[in-house]
């Protein structure tokens, strides 16, 4: 879900501000199969935000993938922990929840649920608070493609 709403976002970004954001978005889970297609429930609730999940399919994270990301953001601290246990060399990781705050606003708990085979109420949850917080690291992240593209 995070990768749809995060494109969603530059979508946005450029369809209000006509801003062109040059930046490759993403997702890979720490135990992934490749090409799983987006669980029923998630493909629902991103279509009832009016975001098209339909092509999506899972990869595992791979040395190729690290190798070409600036910023790798988590949903678990266990997913952190393991980038950084197989990527020693990669330090630009951490959770999405801890992204871009100062140490004393980092929430008692960085996790974000992984809602596989729960109910839609529990993926609407998880929903909501991914937007919340890729829209709090967005513009962070705009910023980072920015400075990167030499804009």
């Amino acid at each position: 879900m995070a990768e749809g709403i995060m494109k969603d976002l530059v979508l946005d970004e450029f369809n209000s501000n006509h801003n062109v954001v040059s930046i490759e978005i993403t997702s890979a889970g720490t135990h992934a199969f490749f090409g799983n297609t987006a669980s029923e429930n998630a493909v629902k609730v991103l279509e009832s935000k009016g975001i098209n999940l339909l092509f999506h399919r899972s990869k595992p994270i791979s040395d190729n993938l690290v190798r070409k990301a600036d910023l790798i953001l988590t949903m678990e601290k266990s997913h952190t922990e393991y980038i950084k246990s197989i990527w020693p060399f990669f330090d630009s990781v951490q959770e999405l929840k801890r992204y871009g705050l100062k140490e004393s606003e980092i929430p008692i708990s960085t996790e974000i649920m992984d809602p596989i085979g729960m109910g839609l109420e529990i993926y609407m949850e998880v929903f909501t608070e991914l937007q919340r917080e890729i829209k709090r690291i967005a513009p962070l992240v705009f910023s980072l493609a920015g400075k990167k593209s030499g804009n």
